[in-house]
């Protein structure tokens, strides 16, 4: 095993353990998730090098490459769907201004106002009551 290759895998792993720790360890939800989607796609790519530098074969190399790249793009993605659902359901404590709220706010006007302005408003005419009762 080369040394380059060694410490890659070693980093690694070691930072992939760091983000299952945090995960634990971690006391709220966003912290948590942080901690599951950072950490762990850095350890996966450095493991992934040094994975390939190791075997170093063509078909492995673009195995690898697409392991990586397919890590690289969803597990951002699955983990910013994550948070982005469950917010409102906890409780978090936020250091400045609450921007998503003020999306949320802003999306759930825009709706309305479209619909306001697609309907024509519309007259029925009602049958007057005659006095026969």
């Amino acid at each position: 095993m080369s040394i380059a290759a060694g410490i890659l895998l070693m980093v690694g792993t070691l930072l992939t353990m760091i983000g299952g720790i945090g995960v634990v360890r971690f006391s709220d939800f966003m912290s948590r998730v942080h901690a599951a989607a950072k950490a762990p796609t850095l350890g996966l790519l450095l493991v992934a090098v040094g994975a390939a530098i190791e075997i170093g074969s063509g078909k492995a190399l673009v195995t690898l490459l697409l392991v990586v790249v397919l890590q690289l793009f969803t597990s951002p993605v699955a983990t910013h769907l994550l948070a982005r659902a469950s917010y409102g359901e906890v409780d978090i404590e936020l250091d400045g201004g609450d921007d998503l709220a003020q999306h949320f706010a802003a999306e759930a006007e825009e709706p309305a106002a479209a619909e306001e302005a697609k309907l024509p408003e519309k007259r029925v005419e009602r049958p007057r009551d005659q006095g026969n009762g």
